[in-house]
């Protein structure tokens, strides 16, 4: 950053695919061409990680996350772009970590949607390779607020004092995490 004054009490750390990134149509999409008729609200990945053999999930996310016309297909989730700008105008630190494995699709993707390199770039964005690595990481960061779409992550998460699940489409009532449903919400975090 540049000589701004940063708001120094809050880093906020961001997943990539289910809080950014929405694929959930490219999700049933794949699942139908596959041979399993999925709802919207069965798209999660703690969701439908359980309803598709395992084998086919991981072929399914491959095509997901790796081809380069089926994943550039997704759109970014409602909101993105505008939270985002109120996040930087407040010159709140943030950090872009994904378990992606093809760091330059995800590029592409983001730089497609007007988010690279003006939200996240080269300096702000760490792609991991395991669950554990996003904890390494967010605390060498220094994250002290991190929006993710899963509770395994958000329980490893062990540095970070605040962890929001992010719940678009409201699966996850019972959770243990505290639940943010849109950007409005992730927004309001920051302001709040």
């Amino acid at each position: 950053m540049n000589k701004k004054q940063v708001k120094s009490n809050i880093v906020m750390g961001f997943d990539m695919d289910g809080v950014i990134i929405d694929h959930s149509e490219q999700k049933i999409i794949l699942a139908k061409n596959a041979g399993f008729n999925i709802k919207i609200t069965q798209t999660p990945s703690e969701l439908m990680s359980n309803l598709i053999p395992l084998t086919s999930y991981r072929e399914l996310l491959n095509l997901l996350y790796n081809h380069p016309n089926i994943g550039m297909a997704s759109p970014l989730m409602p909101g993105v772009k505008q939270s985002l700008a109120i996040i930087q105008k407040m010159n709140i630190l943030i950090f872009l970590i994904s378990r992606r494995k093809n760091g330059t699709i995800a590029m592409k993707l983001l730089a497609k949607h007007g988010l690279w390199p003006k939200y996240f770039n080269e300096s702000n964005t760490h792609f991991v390779k395991e669950v554990a690595d996003k904890e390494t990481t967010a605390k060498k960061l220094g994250i002290t607020h991190y929006i993710d779409d899963e509770q395994k992550v958000l329980n490893a998460l062990i540095s970070v004092k605040n962890k929001f699940l992010f719940d678009a489409l409201g699966v996850f009532k019972n959770s243990g995490h505290v639940r943010v449903e849109s950007w409005k919400d992730i927004s309001k975090i920051t302001c709040g």
